[in-house]
């Protein structure tokens, strides 16, 4: 079967079983502040690659989405009790989580990176987490990471609870660097507020710190997780995926 047909079928069934099982509201939860993924815009909307992914599924879905914009940390808990139909934390897949909520096809690819002072000498990665501060968000792979690879020298972490209150405490000079999701550094990384940062070091694929990114989706509700697959499988082949990339990102996501 060619790849145009495939995607004529994978479109008839989106549309076919969005009809019959899913429920036309949708809750669906988004990180609060999170650039380039979710962020609010000069005028006041929300935009970023999640928010327009979002879109775009509840649009093939044809379903009416209701956008819930939550701290990553309360999102995971609000899918696994119902309260959000389905969510984009950014999230990696882990037995831990999977037995929370549901986890969709993977719709990009992360790793996680230092950021800190361009003119910082940044030398063995030990030597500098003894004698620098280090700001990581809370309940994340990261911040896991550093805990252990730290030991005795935890008392050089700084938790925050989101993207932005990382990036400012690096600006303020509470910490001096910070490891985060490569992604998620990019845009602060571009503007302004960025000159004199830039990624120390070689981005971390392995160690828990990359790897396939998903959206996650209530434990009870197998069909809606069938359909957003079916929805993100027609997006990536008709070029919708690669379009919405383009907006936030210089390179490709998956």
């Amino acid at each position: 079967m060619s790849k145009v047909k495939k995607l004529v079928l994978a479109l008839l069934v989106v549309v076919g079983m969005s009809g019959q099982g899913v429920a036309q509201d949708v809750k669906v939860g988004v990180t609060v502040d999170s650039r380039p993924f979710s962020y609010v815009d000069e005028k006041g909307n929300h935009i970023g690659f999640n928010v327009d992914m979002a879109r775009e599924i509840c649009a093939r879905l044809n379903v009416t989405c209701t956008f819930v914009f939550e701290e990553y940390s309360h999102l995971l808990p609000k899918v696994h009790a119902g309260e959000l139909d389905f969510a984009l934390p950014n999230m990696l897949k882990t037995p831990e989580r999977e037995k929370l909520a549901g986890f969709t096809k993977a719709y990009w690819r992360s790793t996680s990176s230092y950021v800190g002072p361009v003119d910082l000498s940044f030398g063995n990665v030990d030597k500098v987490l003894l004698r620098e501060k280090i700001c990581a968000i809370e309940k994340t792979k990261q911040i896991a990471y550093l805990r252990q690879k730290m030991g005795g020298a935890v008392h050089q972490l700084v938790v925050n609870t989101t993207t932005k209150e990382n990036l400012e405490s690096m600006v303020a000079g509470k910490c001096r660097i910070l490891l985060m999701p490569t992604m998620q550094s990019l845009s602060f990384l571009q503007s302004d507020e960025g000159r004199g940062f830039g990624y120390l070091g070689e981005p971390i694929f392995g160690k828990g710190l990359g790897g396939d990114v998903h959206m996650i989706v209530r434990p009870d509700r197998p069909d809606l997780l069938k359909v957003i697959d079916v929805a993100l499988e027609s997006m990536i082949a008709d070029g919708t995926h690669m379009a919405i990339t383009k907006k936030y990102f210089p390179f490709k996501m998956l």
